[in-house]
């Protein structure tokens, strides 16, 4: 079936560009996905697919090039649906597949003009655009004076679009006034960023805070922000474990922190009461040595498959322990795989001071299940205690 599939797919030709393929009618009504819509898009200069999966209620997004494109279509097809309607001009048609696997091809030669694909940088209204010079992305080195994105700096640039449409979606959260924590802030693109749209854009008068091990960088930091005016926006040396920040923070942001830095991170935020919690975590090596499974075993004996599954059941319960602390989690795709690995974010966001007794309870299943001790439920037993 997958074959057939994927070859009426592989006849559309140059002179009949695909536009959009609809995979709709799942055969199990167990399957989330009621339908799947690829579409090509632009991202800068380069032409990729996008995935959109409905459920009942999201859109879970999913951008993709190259040899990953016939591998998500391919997955799709194993999903099991009734229907795909693939459009590429006079040369649309339609697939029905059967309960036994089999396809019927239905032409549906129509005269249909094609769109160029959509250029998904210009689609939305970015704090930063292209072509238009910007004094904070030239000192960052990213522009040129005259408003171009250096070609090897697109992909940071669209980084802090992304970044900055997530904290979009949770800035009613942060008062003004605000102090914001950057821990791990490493050259801090982001931080710089997030300060000109709270501060510039917002009017909300915050205050950001970086943290990094290196003094080298955090010297840059300072003279940057110093140069820009960026009064309330400091950099500090020391390791996110021991450091001292005094009054807390309403936000914290951890991007990149290696392994159970980003647990001691997210402790200091929950103490201090942070209002939004965005953390990306890396490296997630402490359950690695811990995780036992008898009915996962086939997995969990390949190094690189444990090593991903660890990752995965890292940040599945450090989201479940922040739930049932009060937090509303929200575990996302930061940038795309084809810019990097570590591409997992965790956005919370507090709603309640209340302990969730059964999410808690949820948290402690799973961490049994493979014999998980996790550094954030030690750091915060107290307050679970209460």
């Amino acid at each position: 079936m997958v074959d057939e599939i994927m070859a009426a797919i592989d006849s559309v030709n140059e002179g009949n560009p695909l536009s959009r393929i609809i995979i709709s009618a799942p055969r199990s009504a167990a399957n989330a996905y009621k339908k799947i819509v690829a579409i090509p898009i632009m991202l800068g200069d380069k032409e990729v697919l996008q995935f959109s999966f409905h459920t009942a209620d999201k859109v879970f997004h999913y951008n993709l090039a190259g040899g990953y494109i016939r591998l998500k279509l391919e997955e799709v097809a194993d999903l099991g649906y009734k229907q795909w309607e693939v459009d590429c001009g006079a040369n649309s048609f339609k697939l029905l597949v059967g309960k036994k696997g089999n396809v019927v091809r239905i032409n549906e030669a129509k005269p249909v003009k094609i769109a160029a694909p959509r250029d998904h940088n210009r689609s939305k209204n970015y704090v930063f655009k292209d072509g238009e010079a910007h004094e904070l992305l030239i000192a960052l080195g990213l522009m040129s004076k005259e408003g171009r994105v250096f070609a090897d700096k697109q992909k940071k640039f669209r980084q802090i679009n992304k970044f900055l449409e997530i904290m979009d979606s949770v800035v009613s959260h942060v008062p003004s006034g605000a102090h914001v924590l950057d821990f791990g802030c490493g050259k801090s693109y982001l931080t710089f960023a997030l300060y000109y749209y709270l501060n510039f854009v917002l009017n909300k008068n915050v205050k950001i805070t970086g943290l990094d091990l290196k003094e080298d960088v955090i010297k840059h930091c300072n003279d940057l922000a110093a140069s820009l005016g960026y009064e309330n926006l400091h950099f500090h040396c020391g390791d996110v474990g021991t450091f001292d920040m005094g009054s807390g923070c309403d936000m914290m942001i951890t991007l990149h922190a290696c392994d159970t830095a980003t647990d001691f991170a997210l402790n200091y935020a929950v103490k201090s009461g942070a209002k939004v919690i965005i953390s990306v975590p890396c490296c997630q090596h402490e359950l690695f040595s811990q995780i036992e499974s008898t009915q996962l075993a086939p997995l969990l004996k390949h190094g690189i498959l444990k090593e991903r599954f660890s990752a995965l059941l890292t940040d599945a319960l450090r989201g479940q322990l922040l739930e049932a602390l009060g937090y509303k989690v929200s575990i996302m795709e930061f940038i795309d795989m084809e810019h990097t690995a570590k591409n997992v974010m965790i956005r919370a966001v507090k709603m309640r001071d209340k302990i969730d007794k059964d999410k808690l309870r949820a948290y402690h299943e799973l961490a049994g299940e493979f014999s998980a001790e996790m550094m954030l439920c030690k750091l915060v037993r107290e307050i679970l205690s209460v």
